[in-house]
C-alpha cells in the first residue's frame, strides 16, 4: 500500500457521516503520510483488539509500550487504510495540548456528587498504558474532552471527581474543558451541538488537495476537485490569480499537516 492507494473511501476529504473533531482531522492528515505508512506495515502487531466495556467504553489495555508509535503522537499504531469513523487513533497524553485531569475518590453514601462514565453522553474510547493510568476521550458532535483518571483501576465503577489544576496560568483552557465535559451530562442529546468553526472547511479543503496532489494532479485538477469547473473555467485566468493562490496554499497546507503539523491539531 502506498500513500496514494489502499485508503479507505469513507474519509472527510470526500464527505463524513458525523462531524470532526481535532483529533480526527489529525488522523486523517497522519494516515497520509508515506512514513507512517511505512512503518505500521513494519509494526508487530499492526492491529491491536479494543474489548468494549458493559457501559459501552471501548477500551484498549497495553501491556508494552510502542515507543515507533509514540514518535508520531499515538500509543499505538492504528491502521491508515481506515478513516476516523472506522479507526480509533489512541493519542498519546503526551502529544495532546490539553487534558482534564482528575483524581477519582472511593465513594461514600453520604456524597451527592458521584459518578460513572457512563453519565457522560458521549462515545468513549479509554487507553491503559503501561502506567496504569486511564486516559478516557469523549467525543460527541465533534467535540471531544480527554480525561486522565488517577486512582481509577475499574473503569465501570463509581467515583468521586476531584479535579486538578496544575497552575493559573493553565485555568482558562481548564475552564473551557470542564464546561465542555459538563455539556456531555446534559440529558437533551440533540441540543448538544459543536460550535461553528471555520477552520473545517479549510482543512477539508486542505485534505482534498492533499489527496490530488499526492495523485500527481496539477494545480487547475485541484483546484476543480475543491471548487468545482464551472468556478475554475471562470476564474482561473482571472487578473488576480487569487483562486490559483489558494490552491497552492491550500497544497502546502494539507502536506505540512500531513508532515507533522496535525499535532497542532490535537486538543
Amino acid at each position: 500500500m502506498s500513500s496514494k492507494a489502499g485508503r479507505d473511501d469513507d474519509r472527510a476529504g470526500s464527505g463524513s457521516p458525523a462531524p470532526y473533531d481535532g483529533g480526527d482531522w489529525a488522523w486523517e492528515f497522519l494516515r497520509r503520510n508515506a512514513d507512517y505508512i511505512a512503518e505500521w506495515r513494519r509494526s508487530v502487531p499492526q492491529h491491536l483488539p479494543c474489548i468494549t466495556l458493559n457501559d459501552g467504553t471501548k477500551l484498549l489495555r497495553l501491556r508494552r509500550r510502542f515507543p515507533q508509535a509514540e514518535k508520531w503522537g499515538l500509543y499505538a499504531f492504528a491502521d491508515p487504510r481506515l478513516c476516523a469513523h472506522k479507526e480509533t487513533a489512541f493519542w498519546h497524553s503526551n502529544a495532546l495540548k490539553r487534558v482534564v485531569r482528575l483524581n477519582a475518590r472511593k465513594t461514600n453514601e453520604a456524597e451527592a456528587n458521584v459518578r460513572r462514565l457512563a453519565d457522560f453522553n458521549a462515545e468513549r474510547h479509554a487507553v491503559i498504558g503501561v502506567d496504569g493510568v486511564p486516559l478516557v476521550v469523549m467525543k460527541r458532535n465533534g467535540v471531544r474532552v480527554p480525561l486522565e483518571i488517577q486512582g481509577f483501576p475499574v473503569l465501570t465503577a463509581a467515583f468521586t471527581p476531584v479535579y486538578e489544576l496544575h497552575d493559573l496560568d493553565d485555568l482558562t483552557a481548564q475552564a473551557e474543558l470542564l464546561r465542555r465535559l459538563q455539556r456531555f451530562t446534559d440529558a437533551d442529546f440533540a441540543a448538544f451541538q459543536k460550535p461553528p468553526i471555520a477552520s473545517d472547511e479549510r482543512l477539508h479543503q486542505a485534505l482534498i488537495a492533499l489527496d490530488e496532489s499526492l495523485k500527481g494532479k496539477t494545480y487547475r485538477q485541484i483546484a476543480i476537485a475543491i471548487f468545482g469547473e464551472k468556478k475554475v473555467t471562470e476564474e482561473w485566468h482571472g487578473h488576480s490569480q487569487f483562486l490559483r493562490d489558494r490552491t497552492r496554499r491550500l497544497v502546502s497546507k494539507g502536506t505540512e499537516l500531513m508532515k507533522g503539523g496535525y499535532r497542532d491539531l490535537l486538543s
